[in-house]
């Protein structure tokens, strides 16, 4: 039993490992490498015969150059709701979720990566997820220019990961469905382009079924639109939605967790 729980970190090192001697090996000059930052605030509020809010936050680092791609990302969110003929307060959303990854020849038409996640979320009933993975990407299409700092590029990846997750409440003694571990096969979907000469649009769409049951899996959509305001600092409006088929196993009420957010993002 050890050894089951250890092993999506026994994955994630010997990915890193491989990534690393494959990325040196590649490597015959120091390329010119490209570092960008991110903080981004959002939220909704809802008002009348319940109150709610809705607040998230996102701060994301990433570096590029021609022979690799690192990415990492540590987003937060809070969310209560107010009965205005009882006045009782009770916590509606709490997650927190950070995320790492590599990718070599970022710029090729095909790229290699590895990437980690370890999450959890009151909504899905996870008192953790931790999982860790590999696979490949091809990039369809991408414009050579790039338009006002905006990479616009559509591109599909497939990659097999493995996951353990935990469910608010669980010990050692008390097993849920909805736990334990999976091994998934994980396609995700990728498309930003600019609308005009200000509007950028981006959405991705992941979908995560288990190896041996394709009616087991987690899915995720994510459209922004984003309107700069000055050249460092932009407006965004984002619908935000992840299906996990086992919450419900978990003790969550809806297998489905949506949200619509209007923000501001700073970038440096």
């Amino acid at each position: 039993m050890q050894t089951r729980r250890v092993f999506p970190f026994a994955w994630s090192a010997l990915l890193c490992g491989l990534t690393l001697a494959v990325g040196g090996s590649a490597r015959a000059q120091t390329p010119q490498t490209s570092w960008q930052r991110s903080v981004e605030a959002s939220g909704t509020v809802l008002y009348g015969a319940a109150s709610q809010r809705v607040l998230n936050g996102l701060l994301a680092l990433s570096s590029e150059s021609d022979a690799r791609q690192l990415r990492a990302d540590l987003q937060t969110g809070y969310g209560d709701a107010i009965d205005l003929v009882t006045r009782e307060r009770r916590v509606i959303v709490r997650n927190t979720r950070g995320t790492f990854g590599i990718d070599l020849t970022p710029r090729a038409r095909w790229s290699p990566f590895a990437f980690g996640l370890a999450e959890t979320s009151l909504q899905q009933r996870l008192a953790s997820r931790v999982s860790a993975g590999a696979g490949a990407k091809f990039t369809a299409w991408r414009p050579d220019s790039v338009r006002a700092g905006f990479q616009e590029d559509a591109s599909m990846s497939l990659a097999f990961l493995s996951e353990q997750t935990r469910g608010l409440g669980q010990t050692d003694s008390t097993r849920s469905a909805g736990v334990g571990t999976r091994h998934r096969w994980s396609l995700r979907l990728r498309y930003r382009t600019r609308v005009g000469d200000a509007l950028r649009f981006s959405h991705l769409t992941l979908y995560q079924p288990t190896v041996d049951r394709v009616a087991r899996y987690t899915m995720e959509s994510i459209s922004t639109l984003a309107v700069p305001l000055r050249s460092a600092l932009e407006l965004t409006v984002t619908h935000r939605e992840r299906l996990d088929s086992e919450a419900r196993d978990r003790g969550a009420p809806s297998n489905r967790d949506g949200q619509l957010l209007f923000g501001v993002r700073a970038s440096f």
